[in-house]
């Protein structure tokens, strides 16, 4: 039972900042970013703009497709 007033005083936290419990805000590379869960996926936002949509449920697995996929990307440049 102590870990359900955990988990229910942590959403009271995360709705007086603004954010749902399907979404996160992360900080990567100096810049902040906001995971939204929709139907099934989580979609990335920089600035109010979409930049990315990761195909999972899970938003510690989102975050880290995410990170790998931008560096991946970052890799492969000249």
């Amino acid at each position: 039972m102590k870990n359900k007033k955990i988990d229910t005083m942590a959403k009271v936290a995360m709705r007086s900042r603004g954010l749902s419990v399907k979404e996160r805000r992360v900080r990567y590379q100096g810049k902040i970013f906001t995971f939204k869960y929709v139907s099934g996926h989580y979609e990335v936002f920089f600035n109010d703009e979409k930049v990315d949509v990761i195909e999972t449920e899970n938003i510690n697995q989102a975050i880290a497709d995410y990170k790998e996929k931008h560096n991946k990307t970052k890799r492969q440049m000249p």
